[in-house]
């Protein structure tokens, strides 16, 4: 199962990608769901029919996000048994936790819509970039403890640099978000125009959005290498027929 295991970060980065240009692609080419130049991701996935492939790839896509970062959790707390780390087990725990934020965030996100529950909509997306800028904060430092033990020097300060531009475009979105929001007065957020006001702000919050997730996809995409070497076996179930027998006598 280690050469399934070791394309799980791809499969992420191309169901989640894939997802996004689709939709973006339906709502703002085919449709005209949303017609500013660049939406918010989730903008893109708001109605039909390209909510429906927006909510069934996220809620899919959330799932192995829950995965990988269990396995993640696994091997470097493997790393840290093996190199006598101990002090920074929680470390790697809290890692951990942020991950599943970030995953149980995208699966709300997928399916409470913006114009459907709106303050709902807005945590479950803080929840998603949120956990995910603080989850490759806390990647990148365990990183630095273990690039010692494990190489991957340049691959760690990549992963830095990238959870840095991901914590700082997660606070300029929803910063300018919450300018955006409390100067509009339109009828449509998805089709917000100039005139709505807080135009350039809403803008400015969409494209750092974009950027986070960007950010986002490409960290998670460096852990393909990582994952070669994790080797996961299948579940074992043993089965006694004679507690089934005593069972199904009781039962009659």
């Amino acid at each position: 199962m280690g050469t399934i295991i070791q394309y799980l970060p791809y499969a992420i980065v191309a169901l989640v990608g894939g997802t996004a240009l689709i939709t973006f692609y339906l709502s703002y080419i085919v449709y005209e769901h949303v017609t500013y130049l660049l939406p918010y991701i989730s903008d893109t996935g708001t109605f039909p029919p390209e909510s429906c492939i927006f909510g069934q790839s996220l809620n899919i896509a959330s799932i192995l996000i829950f995965f990988a970062m269990y396995l993640k959790y696994l091997q470097v707390q493997e790393i840290f048994h093996k190199h006598h780390i101990e002090d920074k087990y929680n470390v790697n725990r809290i890692a951990c936790f942020f991950g599943y934020v970030a995953g149980s965030g995208m699966n709300l996100v997928a399916n409470f819509q913006e114009t459907s529950i709106f303050v709902f909509h807005w945590v479950a997306a803080i929840m998603t970039f949120g956990g995910a800028t603080v989850y490759m904060d806390l990647q990148s430092y365990l990183y630095i403890k273990i690039s010692p033990v494990i190489g991957q020097r340049k691959t760690t300060m990549v992963r830095i640099i990238i959870a840095v531009i991901g914590v700082v475009s997660f606070i300029v979105c929803v910063t300018c978000a919450f300018i955006a929001y409390g100067q509009y007065e339109g009828e449509h957020v998805t089709k917000w125009k100039a005139e709505d006001g807080g135009y350039r702000a809403h803008q400015i919050s969409t494209h750092a959005e974009w950027l986070c997730a960007t950010c986002t996809m490409v960290f998670i995409s460096l852990l393909r290498k990582e994952f070669k070497g994790i080797v996961v076996r299948p579940l074992t179930i043993i089965f006694d027929e004679h507690k089934h027998a005593d069972n199904s006598v009781n039962n009659l």
